[in-house]
């Protein structure tokens, strides 16, 4: 059943338009990612989901009732915000029934739903601590627990990990999704990490200058982009991208050579690519740098004539001499290919003759 439902959202500041033309339904249940680079409106449009901003124009929906006009407290929502918001002068246990004492509600029940929500957040030894005698963890615990007190099935989170450390924020990740599926919240989640969304999130909605890219499960966002800013932003390291430049036949070109403009653009991720011998392979490249991550190596590399590098993910510790010549290979499955004019997905069924035709020729090597 859908539980929020957003209409052609629009918002601006002035002459910029931060939302335009934003509609996207959430079922009951769902945690539901809002992800883009800074800038893009996602902050803005959870802000205009609690009502702390009034759209320009459109229709928003929770549980099928119209509440565009209505304010944050009739909205019967829970907000937890980047910075904690908790109350600085008030104990740990007065900051999770602040809320409950602000809407008025009937006291008596106040201990049992402390008890239990403190129980749930592992608070409980901690009641009567400063939120200056906590850890970074034990505040968003608190700023986690303040909105499950209040009941509420809606829950809005805007960047709530990114004050942490990258150790508690991996757990954190994992705490958050446990309590949502327990409690069974209806989330919606902010966040410019697209690791977060993609671990997280049941449903990502891309965005970028106030519009919706794309939106999708993460596989979905992954392996089926539906242009060359949602390749590059879903997945790390971002998909290369390599000009194709028509010369007779469509090629991969040196940016200096004497050709038309390029007209598509070749996507690859790095975990497809095979390192082959010099003069093997479909492309040769020349090695610029390397980093060792660990579990995998990734590869910096340089096609002749091009600006930009492409990188290689091979898997654990590999060594390699900067400026030595390699071939590069990846199978046919793994291409894309993208207009180089609107950045957008080409459908195979839409790819020139020729172009179709050398790719396959590309991928024999």
């Amino acid at each position: 059943m859908t539980y929020l439902a957003l209409h052609s959202i629009t918002k601006a500041w002035g002459t910029k338009r931060a939302l335009d033309d934003i509609s996207f339904t959430v079922a009951e249940g769902d945690f539901v990612a809002l992800l883009g680079p800074s800038g893009c409106g996602k902050t803005t449009l959870l802000r205009v989901i609690a009502g702390l901003e009034q759209a320009d124009s459109g229709l928003l929906e929770i549980q099928r009732a119209d509440v565009t006009d209505l304010p944050p407290s009739r909205r019967r929502l829970s907000m937890v915000f980047q910075s904690y918001a908790l109350f600085p002068h008030l104990s740990v246990r007065e900051n999770l029934l602040f809320g409950l004492r602000a809407r008025g509600e009937d006291k008596r029940g106040f201990a049992a739903r402390l008890a239990e929500v403190s129980v749930l957040m592992e608070l409980d030894t901690l009641l009567d601590r400063l939120p200056a005698q906590l850890s970074g963890g034990q505040q968003q615990r608190v700023a986690l627990g303040r909105a499950v007190i209040a009941n509420h099935k809606l829950c809005l989170m805007d960047e709530p990990l990114s004050n942490l450390d990258a150790k508690l924020r991996q757990s954190m990740r994992r705490e958050i999704c446990a309590l949502q599926k327990k409690l069974g919240l209806t989330m919606i989640y902010v966040t410019h990490d697209q690791t977060e969304a993609m671990s997280m999130a049941d449903r990502i909605i891309l965005l970028r200058d106030g519009r919706i890219v794309q939106q999708g499960t993460p596989d979905n966002l992954y392996n089926c982009p539906a242009d060359i800013f949602t390749a590059q932003f879903i997945g790390s390291p971002s998909m290369n991208i390599i000009p194709l430049f028509q010369q007779g036949e469509f090629i991969p070109a040196p940016g200096d050579a004497p050709h038309a403009p390029a007209q598509f653009c070749l996507g690859i991720r790095a975990e497809d690519i095979t390192i082959t011998p010099a003069g093997r392979g479909m492309l040769a490249c020349q090695i610029v740098n390397y980093e060792y991550m660990g579990a995998y190596t990734l590869m910096i590399c340089a096609l002749p004539g091009m600006a930009d590098t492409i990188t290689i993910k091979v898997a654990g510790m590999k060594r390699f001499t900067p400026r030595d010549t390699i071939g590069l290979s990846w199978p046919a499955a793994a291409q894309y290919l993208f207009s180089a004019s609107t950045g957008k997905r080409m459908p195979a069924g839409d790819r020139p003759d020729r172009q179709a035709g050398y790719l396959e020729r590309f991928s024999a090597g």
